[in-house]
């Protein structure tokens, strides 16, 4: 049992939501956000605080952890400490559970019960002026605690004030949602608004290179080509969440696996995205009426176990299907007319490629189901009565 070797995956921890590259791909503007703002912690003790907000997949979490372990091997360079603390609110979504997380990094054993709040924090100011060094406490996910209360970010702003000696307790707060609206007055003059980062969606490009990077890091060597990574990035240009194509990258590849070709391929893609998440359904398929079944067809013929296939291809396949079925095939105007309509219902998708001659051409997608499968779905369509018995167009 599990003698055989892995043919595609290199390191599988280097596909887990929990695993944060050395380096983050498009996110170094951020980075040096962070930097700047978290400047006088790091060279002085000053307590800082930044709020880090954008969609779901921008990279506001692992940004937040590679800056905080960085800030640790900044200040170990220079002989010192510090400590940092991570909280994910939506398990600790109350103040008395996110400050017994913070108290537990000194006190494992300390009590889940027992003691108020305001006691709470009374010991863990005893811990960190003990520890003499900085504190960085990361909320993640924090407007779901904000929601159940707002005395936390002011206590622990409050708390810093009170400290002595060389400590000093700092925040990173994320959220998908703005959360001024949520602290009270006390809360927001203790919080800098300016300090507010923001991680906007990614582009497809941004996409393609952040698989390419942890391909190269997850995966055997040439066991995925630049295609392949191309039509995944396609897939999540529309979601800009690394996230998703990290998941559908790591689906993919473990499908992969279940061959000894060492290849990851555009099937292995469509197929993962099957699984997570198609716009293709036999209910959509079946609101297609003939000419739109024929076309689609041809496409999933023409383009075989391909990222992409040229419209011109398709359209010599398009013919012989036509001829198949007893149908007169449409010239190109119509053909595309049909293509445009079907991209509406995300059934597929297209993409302009410049060609090394200089001109550009057309080329055709069918991210969600491979289209082996595809292909077999129509023709079962076709094959019934009312599918052959519509009016010729």
């Amino acid at each position: 049992m599990f003698e055989r070797s892995s043919s595609i995956i290199k390191d599988h921890k280097k596909l887990s939501f929990e695993y944060v590259p050395e380096k983050l791909v498009h996110r170094e503007e951020q980075m040096r956000r962070l930097e700047t703002v978290f400047r006088p912690m790091a060279t002085e003790g000053v307590s800082c605080s930044a709020f880090l907000t954008g969609s779901v997949g921008t990279g506001k979490t692992a940004s937040a952890k590679r800056f905080c372990e960085d800030l640790l091997k900044y200040f170990a360079a220079g002989g010192k400490q510090m400590n940092y603390i991570f909280i994910n609110c939506r398990i600790r979504n109350t103040e008395h559970g996110a400050i017994l997380q913070i108290l537990r990094h000194f006190d494992p054993g300390f009590p889940d019960r027992g003691f108020s709040a305001d006691e709470m924090l009374r010991s863990l100011k005893k811990h960190i002026e003990a520890g003499s060094r900085p504190l960085v406490v990361v909320l993640d996910e924090v407007d779901v605690l904000l929601k159940n209360g707002k005395d936390l970010v002011y206590q622990l702003s409050r708390l810093t004030g009170e400290i002595r000696g060389n400590s000093s307790i700092s925040l990173i707060m994320i959220s998908q949602e703005p959360i001024t609206e949520m602290l009270d007055t006390a809360s927001i003059s203790s919080f800098r608004r300016a300090n507010t980062i923001r991680f906007n969606k990614y582009s497809k490009d941004e996409l393609k290179d952040i698989i390419k990077a942890r391909a190269e890091e997850a995966l055997m060597p040439n066991a995925m080509d630049d295609g392949v990574a191309d039509l995944l990035a396609e897939i999540g240009k529309g979601y800009g969440d690394a996230r998703l194509v990290i998941e559908m990258l790591e689906r993919a590849a473990t499908i992969a696996e279940e061959r000894s070709d060492g290849v990851l391929t555009a099937d292995d893609i469509r197929s993962a995205n099957a699984m997570i998440y198609s716009n293709v359904s036999e209910a959509k398929l079946e609101t297609l009426d003939l000419k739109k079944k024929l076309a689609l067809l041809a496409i999933a013929r023409a383009i075989k176990s391909e990222p992409y296939v040229s419209i011109t291809k398709v359209e010599k396949t398009y013919r012989v299907v036509c001829e198949e079925y007893g149908q007169s095939a449409r010239k190109h105007t119509q053909f595309w007319t049909y293509v445009q309509d079907m991209e509406k219902m995300n059934l597929l998708d297209t993409i302009v490629k410049s060609e090394s001659d200089g001109g550009r051409v057309t080329y055709i997608s069918l991210p969600d189901i491979p289209p082996k499968e595809l292909a077999k779905k129509l023709e079962y369509m076709l094959e019934s009565p009312t599918s052959t018995n519509e009016e010729e167009f």
